[in-house]
């Protein structure tokens, strides 16, 4: 810290990462959809983690760059030769290992423990699930539900109680997503793909096709809505849908 540029490219660095970690605090849970699920919860709330832990390492390339930009040679003359003498970066060199290290070790860790969490919850709410069958076809969307003998155009979901899609295509690949959920997963053609997610929070949602599906990829969306369980029943049938025998 004796010398300025050191000082200066510090403060720089320092502005930078608290200014990211504002943004992560502030901005980014604006940008995203509402949570409806716990998964789409901790899916926000890994968001934000991870954007504030990777702040310094913005900061200290931002602010680098910053203090070279407004300290960069003008003029149309090169500028003046100087002698350089390689200096010993070995604390330098492990202090960057180790904190990268660190780095990969909390993302693994998290994950680990996240799916842990995930796989024994569905183990404990198994009798109680709901199945959606749900297919996609250029360019809809529809959702069966085999313990109602059901089949509906909009995605009709109980408050707080879990649901199993099984997710599949009759034509190319789409992409199922629930906004505000925080489920998205594919839809393959002679492939059944299975994603589980309990609503918590009562209100209305979009359904989009998050994979490019052909011409009308764009409108391939569909209205859900999560609501008490007392009504989940009697909104399906009310709404004049197909019914197996």
């Amino acid at each position: 810290f004796n010398r300025s540029d050191v000082r200066i490219t510090s403060i720089l660095v320092l502005l930078y990462t608290i200014l990211f970690v504002l943004i992560s605090i502030y901005v980014y849970p604006v940008l995203m959809p509402s949570p409806m699920s716990e998964s789409m919860q901790s899916s926000r709330d890994v968001i934000v983690a991870f954007n504030i832990i990777v702040a310094p390492v913005i900061g200290l390339v931002l602010g680098i760059t910053t203090f070279a930009f407004l300290h960069r040679h003008r003029g149309s003359e090169p500028p003046a030769e100087t002698s350089f003498e390689p200096a010993n970066r070995g604390p330098v060199i492990t202090i960057w290992i180790v904190v990268s290290s660190l780095l990969c070790f909390v993302a693994i860790a998290w994950g680990l423990v996240e799916m842990n969490n995930r796989a024994t919850a569905l183990a404990q709410t198994e009798s109680e699930t709901l199945v959606v069958e749900v297919t996609g076809a250029q360019w809809v969307w529809s959702y069966r539900y085999p313990e109602l003998n059901i089949v509906s155009d909009r995605l009709v979901l109980p408050v707080n109680r879990p649901v199993r899609f099984e997710v599949r295509s009759v034509d190319v690949t789409h992409s199922f997503w629930p906004v505000g959920l925080g489920v998205k997963v594919d839809a393959n053609r002679l492939q059944t793909t299975v994603a589980n997610v309990t609503p918590t929070v009562i209100g209305d949602f979009e359904v989009k096709c998050a994979e490019l599906c052909g011409l009308n990829h764009a409108y391939m969306e569909s209205d859900g809505e999560v609501m008490r369980s007392e009504e989940h029943t009697s909104e399906l049938q009310s709404r004049g849908l197909i019914s197996y025998a």
